[in-house]
């Protein structure tokens, strides 16, 4: 990830890397160019605080956690990957906190975004997400794999769904199906699969208002092709635009002395929300929104 981020530095405005520490041992930082080096991220906020102004955290959720209360507590802007309890104690920090939500900055689902806020659709009626992988390729929980669409949905639709009906089968426990009903009669359909064979992976994102529709795909980065059996991806990848585009929010939030994009709040409705997709997938029953969710 060190070589990732590397490579996005020429595209980032008004901001640098200065400098790194490894999660686990054994990293280096060279493909950030020219940054101080520590053995570990605790030394990093021990011994050269005063390096960085800002922290960047890429890493599994328990590790994410504990350094972004880490770097919070030095009062430094934390873009981080934290769900759970994490957000309890970190959302009231004074230091700015983002959560690390890359699905919303591809820019094909930016697109759709602005399309609807200009109100060039009308009023949001129906979303329908498909999210496929293989097997493996995501090694998160289920909870955490589909966290991703829920929040869009929320996001997209501006609040939590009133209602939630997931359906989820015992002979295919990688595939599960939701469907989360808005207010207005609004309704996102959204399917995640985990069972396509190895680059075979396919996200679309379809939003239809009362007056057009707007589309999103992974197009953008690869074309699907299909010759009888499994379905073949070929790539033609344009790069993380994702991680271009939340890194610069996040830059431009610390720089704006302003609230980012993507707030704790907003993760920890989206989290709600699959809380309720678990619980009618075993219940096999319809949730309704919660009091105070």
């Amino acid at each position: 990830m060190a070589e990732t981020y590397g490579a996005l530095s020429t595209r980032l405005h008004r901001a640098a890397w200065a400098a790194y520490a490894p999660v686990n041992s054994g990293g280096t930082g060279q493909a950030l160019g020219p940054v101080q080096e520590a053995a570990s991220a605790e030394a990093l906020f021990t011994d050269q605080k005063e390096a960085f102004d800002a922290v960047v955290i890429d890493a599994g959720q328990a590790e994410a956690g504990r350094l972004a209360k880490a770097a919070s507590a030095l009062g430094k802007p934390v873009l981080a990957g934290v769900v759970g309890d994490g957000f309890n104690t970190l959302g009231q920090a004074d230091a700015l906190l983002m959560p690390a939500q890359p699905w919303r900055f591809m820019p094909s689902i930016q697109s759709v975004k602005r399309s609807l806020d200009a109100g060039k659709l009308g009023q949001a009626g129906l979303l329908r997400i498909h999210r496929w992988l293989p097997p493996g390729a995501d090694a998160d929980s289920l909870a955490e794999r589909i966290l991703p669409d829920a929040d869009l949905a929320c996001w997209l639709f501006g609040g939590a769904p009133e209602t939630v009906w997931s359906l989820q089968s015992a002979a295919n426990p990688d595939y599960i199906q939701f469907h989360l009903g808005f207010a207005n009669d609004g309704m996102a359909m959204i399917d995640v699969a985990a069972s396509l064979p190895s680059g075979g992976d396919y996200f679309s994102l379809t939003m239809i208002g009362g007056t057009g529709a707007a589309y999103a795909d992974d197009h953008h980065n690869m074309n699907l092709l299909y010759g009888g059996g499994q379905p073949n991806a070929l790539r033609a990848s344009q790069g993380r635009a994702d991680l271009v585009g939340q890194l610069q929010e996040f830059v431009d939030a610390i720089g704006e002395q302003r609230e980012p994009s993507v707030t704790p709040a907003d993760t920890e409705q989206a989290m709600a929300v699959v809380a309720q997709v678990l619980e009618s997938a075993e219940s096999q029953q319809v949730i309704g929104r919660k009091e105070g969710n």
